[in-house]
């Protein structure tokens, strides 16, 4: 099973290759995102996932298309791009590192009140 981090990083994978942006960002969206779960992301990015995987909706199936090739058709290239863009947002913020729960333990070789030896002070 990907993690979210590896969904969205093959996803930008794809966004980064050659061809027309509407058919890299449905091809993206369909190989690596379109049976993604809401809950699998960090609570500040459901939003704007929600907001991608709506306007990649918005199009009701016609015909032999399904809901999000209807949609991509249905989109201008510009709008098409700031969805991609979108998707490399969301990949590099699940790229960043998290902030840690709980500061880190300082380590010392002597007390507070005493002074580091020398021989201990050069590494």
């Amino acid at each position: 099973m990907q993690t979210s981090w590896e969904r969205f990083r093959e996803a930008a994978v794809v966004l980064a290759g050659a061809g027309p942006v509407k058919q890299r960002l449905l091809l993206a969206y369909q190989r690596h995102l379109a049976d993604f779960k809401l809950d699998d992301l960090p609570r500040e990015l459901r939003a704007s996932y929600s907001q991608l995987s709506d306007a990649l909706h918005r199009v009701p199936r016609t015909g032999t298309r399904d809901a999000v090739s209807a949609s991509v058709l249905k989109m201008s290239e510009d709008e098409a791009g700031r969805h991609a863009q979108e998707i490399v947002r969301i990949f590099g913020d699940l790229s960043e590192p998290q902030p840690l729960a709980r500061p880190a333990t300082v380590l010392r070789a002597v007390p507070d009140d005493q002074q580091v030896p020398a021989f201990l002070n050069r590494a």
